[in-house]
């Protein structure tokens, strides 16, 4: 491997090894740089390389145990594989753009005997659909990262998916993908060096960020700038759009209903259809409350957030 260590890992506490992760861009960082990251937006990560992020970032069921899982996973790769697997205990750095770091999970080889990374993850029963084709693709860009970082061609991906599924996938180095994340991580970079945050995007990500930033409160009526007629117009032309595509499917929907009649299945031209009849059950909240106002009052939760509307 060509990448030079940035710092040695082994005995480093989380709070310290997060401290190291800011003076660059880690593998986990590339998809909300890209904004394909559910979880977090490019903004978000900026504030939190700009030592702008008040919340550290909470350390979660999921992700306790993917670090319980992680020795058991690598060693069960190498006895499936029959490779060897030596763990990494270093944050690396690439030799020609330092911003680019690397927390890789093993080093292992191919089946030429060439070095190659080992990525090792978890997934809930309820990722099994996203791991149908492959890796996912924010999944992909992290890898290629590393790849990147490393200098290596191969990296095989180790999953454990609902506790009981293992499944090993390989992914070649693309040297067009690295050379997008080169350019693009640098962009970023330029970015948090010099304090210049990155267009507000329109993840759910971003959405939330905003959610937990501005708290609202403030009831006198702004006057907003002329800048922002772009983003009304903007919103009036989706939200149109949006109801004449919902329009458009009801329309769809309701003619395959009358040709389906009262058969529950169908399928035409490779697509499966359902129209199966649902039992649901749900509480009458307003019954409740009217007959039992105590029992209502003891177990009712109440949540706080603000509502955009725009007419």
């Amino acid at each position: 491997m060509n990448a030079n260590i940035l710092v040695e890992t082994e005995g480093l506490s989380h709070e310290e090894w997060l401290r190291w992760r800011k003076k660059g861009i880690g593998g986990s960082d590339v998809s909300a740089i890209l904004g394909i990251n559910k979880w977090t937006s490019a903004i978000e990560l900026w504030l939190d390389k700009t030592n702008q992020k008040n919340d550290p970032v909470e350390v979660n069921e999921a992700m306790q145990w993917g670090t319980i899982l992680e020795p058991i996973i690598r060693d069960h790769f190498a006895a499936v594989t029959g490779k060897a697997v030596m763990e990494v205990k270093a944050m690396l750095q690439h030799p020609d753009y330092p911003f680019m770091l690397a927390d890789v999970d093993g080093v292992t080889t191919d089946d030429n005997g060439n070095p190659a990374i080992l990525e090792i993850k978890t997934a809930s029963e309820y990722k099994r659909d996203e791991w149908s084709d492959g890796v996912p693709t924010y999944y992909q860009t992290q890898v290629q990262h590393y790849l990147c970082v490393t200098g290596v061609s191969k990296a095989y991906v180790a999953v454990l998916i609902g506790g009981n599924s293992f499944r090993i996938y390989e992914v070649d180095a693309d040297p067009e993908v690295q050379q997008m994340l080169i350019a693009v991580e640098k962009n970023f970079w330029d970015k948090v060096q010099n304090m210049v945050r990155p267009d507000m995007d329109g993840s759910d990500a971003a959405k939330d960020l905003l959610d937990q930033i501005y708290r609202g409160g403030v009831e006198e009526e702004i006057i907003l700038p002329e800048e922002a007629v772009e983003w009304v117009d903007a919103y009036i032309e989706a939200s149109a759009d949006e109801d004449n595509a919902k329009a458009k499917k009801q329309e769809a929907s309701n003619h395959l209903k009358e040709i389906m009649g009262d058969y529950d299945k169908a399928s035409c031209m490779g697509h499966s259809i359902s129209w199966k009849t649902v039992t649901s059950e749900r509480l009458d909240t307003k019954a409740l409350k009217e007959k039992e106002p105590e029992i209502y009052s003891k177990y009712i939760k109440s949540s706080i957030s603000r509502r955009f509307t725009l007419k």
